[in-house]
């Protein structure tokens, strides 16, 4: 038995019946065929699959471990002055059709936010050697000092019943937010799941007239995002390093524009 495989069984068999078969289904559904989690259907699909099967396992137990119980974290933040959970819409056609939410974050989802942010950077970490900057570099205390500043909060983005990434809004004058940052787990990234988050920030704080955030101007893929939700680039930028810029965006609500007319607007029906 390979290694790998014998570790993602064995944690597999660490979870409770209902949750082996709602893993199954899930990643059924991804892969558009039955899946069982055994040796015999995990020697039959290649690195790439055995690796998505062992980061869907891993990312629910972290979210057991940190967020046991994901309904009754939306039921004790939900009558808190600021909404502290929403949920809206689902991935468009052609992705899992699972809903996406988020759920406000305290002290204790540190640790959480911690291990996912490191997940997620990662990659950018070994490509860019942005050390004294990158956010897989951070140590935990510096989510702890994050979360009890009283212009910050952050939310978990809340796939199905799995924690699979977070934002940090940082309020500032004059009704203009930062996001500072947001980040998806390496298998979650490039399926739509940010686009929606962003709608939901944008609802959740409905009275915002600028909003702002950097990226690295080598990456692509980040600024056509950013672009396709509206933001556009500023004057300036920051040199990393040899390899990594970063640039800056911010995005006029009051741009004339309603927020249905963009052409990314999501066409969705809401769930709540």
């Amino acid at each position: 038995m390979e290694p790998n495989h014998c570790k993602l069984l064995a944690q597999f068999k660490e979870l409770a019946e209902t949750e082996w078969l709602q893993i199954a289904s899930a990643l059924s559904q991804h892969f558009g065929e039955p899946i069982e989690i055994s040796e015999d259907d995990l020697s039959k699909r290649d690195k790439n699959e055995v690796e998505i099967v062992m980061n869907v396992i891993s990312g629910w137990i972290l979210t057991k471990k940190h967020r046991p119980d994901i309904v009754e974290a939306y039921e004790r933040l939900k009558d808190t002055n600021l909404p502290r959970s929403v949920s809206f819409g689902c991935l468009d056609e052609g992705h899992d059709q699972f809903s996406v939410g988020l759920v406000r974050a305290d002290i204790q989802d540190a640790s959480l936010i911690h291990e996912m942010q490191i997940r997620a950077f990662m990659p950018l970490l070994r490509k860019y050697e942005d050390f004294d900057t990158n956010p897989a570099n951070e140590k935990v205390e510096r989510i702890v000092e994050r979360l009890q500043q009283p212009f910050t909060e952050y939310y978990l983005i809340v796939l199905s019943s799995l924690s699979v990434g977070a934002i940090r809004i940082v309020k500032k004058p004059n009704k203009t937010y930062r996001v500072s940052p947001i980040f998806l787990l390496p298998e979650y990234q490039s399926r739509g799941i940010a686009q929606i988050v962003f709608e939901l920030i944008e609802r959740q704080y409905a009275d915002a007239e600028k909003w702002e955030l950097a990226t690295i101007l080598q990456e692509a893929g980040l600024c056509y995002l950013y672009e396709k939700l509206g933001y556009r680039k500023t004057e300036g930028s920051k040199v990393i390093n040899d390899k990594m810029t970063i640039v800056f965006y911010e995005k006029r609500m009051n741009d004339g524009m309603d927020r249905e007319d963009h052409p990314w607007y999501p066409r969705r029906t809401p769930t709540s």
